[in-house]
């Protein structure tokens, strides 16, 4: 009932109040039949019009601060809980930035095979390294390069969540010694996305290429290294991945244990000197391997115990970023000794020549080996 209705009601009532017949007054508001009841139930009291109009103001003014006293209350309730959404998001985000965010997306920008120069980005800078470069962070991130400490924002310094990528051209390595003391050595064509500071549960990085990995122990951070294909789990260890595109994934490990899961979330736990076959993101087979033979290239050196020539050209295309190809008759032959991968193709070739008689057929963009 609104204020206009309220008055004429008391109006109403002033006029039963006076002894005046009101039928048709009754009878022309929806509350009629309710007003004659009381007419003739309280059989003909004086009823106050003015102490009905009074009432009926101190209920509106009543009813007007009620609504007002809710309105308070449900805005602040809903400035309360946007306040606790905007602090839960933060807290979520800083949980998860590390943990969840997608590191391969980050590595695909930029590949390995198009720089010349071992190549090191942060958020600032692009930097082009020696060959050879070592890359070392500091608790809090400082970054230094051949012990040459990288100048940048104080600001950029601290911002935890910032991951840098380290790309390795055809032919070269780099080393790096991230925040927690974990040591890692990068081969030709490949590259690693890391944060500059770890944070959260878990220590995370993105591998592809070939990377000899010395992870430092800590417990209550398991170290992570994810890939296309698989997603790898340690404590503290030392292992080798080797994951270029287009060939199957082939993880040794030295010393420690360590945890692989593929795309189809099969599981397998190595010891040392196992060898973990992927291929196609599934695991495809375990065995015992002479593990000098898979890190013998962090040294600059490769291992030769017996190989099919196609085998180990098909490294060297690899590390050099060349295509080697070779006849059939001449790559089912076994080379023995060891390559050393400091030189330049030309002479790892004519290395092999020494041993294994064959002709050579040299473009600017392949080299074929024939009988």
């Amino acid at each position: 009932m609104n204020l206009k209705e309220c008055f004429r009601l008391a109006g109403l009532f002033g006029k039963l109040n006076s002894q005046e017949k009101l039928e048709d007054d009754f009878t022309t508001i929806p509350e009629g039949e309710k007003l004659r009841f009381f007419w003739e139930s309280c059989n003909k009291k004086k009823i106050d019009a003015s102490s009905i109009i009074e009432k009926t103001r101190l209920k509106i003014r009543k009813d007007a601060m009620r609504r007002r006293r809710n309105y308070f209350l449900i805005t602040s309730a809903s400035i309360a809980a946007s306040i606790l959404i905007c602090i839960s998001t933060i807290y979520f985000l800083n949980q998860t930035t590390n943990d969840d965010i997608d590191l391969q997306a980050i590595a695909e920008g930029m590949d390995s095979q198009t720089v010349d120069e071992v190549t090191l980005i942060t958020a600032k800078k692009q930097l082009n390294l020696d060959e050879d470069a070592f890359v070392k962070y500091s608790k809090e991130g400082k970054v230094a390069v051949n012990s040459q400490v990288i100048k940048e924002d104080e600001e950029k310094v601290k911002d935890e969540q910032e991951y840098n990528q380290l790309l390795v051209p055809p032919g070269k390595r780099a080393r790096i010694e991230l925040s927690d003391g974990t040591r890692l050595i990068v081969n030709s064509q490949s590259k690693v996305v890391y944060p500059r500071c770890f944070k959260g549960d878990i220590r995370k990085i993105y591998a592809q290429g070939e990377v000899f990995l010395e992870v430092a122990h800590d417990k209550k951070h398991p170290f992570i290294v994810e890939s296309e294909d698989f997603n790898l789990r340690v404590l503290g260890t030392k292992f080798n991945i080797s994951n270029y595109k287009g060939n199957a994934t082939n993880i040794v490990l030295v010393e420690g244990s360590v945890e692989v899961t593929d795309k189809n979330e099969k599981k397998a736990q190595l010891a040392p000197c196992d060898l973990l076959n992927i291929a196609g993101g599934a695991i495809a087979y375990q065995k015992k391997v002479d593990v000098a033979e898979y890190i013998s290239w962090v040294d600059g050196i490769m291992l030769l115990n017996g190989n099919d020539l196609s085998q180990i050209i098909q490294k060297l295309s690899i590390y050099y970023g060349i295509s080697i190809q070779c006849a059939p008759v001449v790559g089912s032959e076994k080379v023995y000794g060891k390559l050393d991968l400091k030189d330049d193709i030309d002479e790892v070739i004519e290395c092999i020549q020494q041993t294994l008689p064959f002709t050579i057929e040299k473009s600017d963009t392949s080299i074929y080996l024939n009988k």
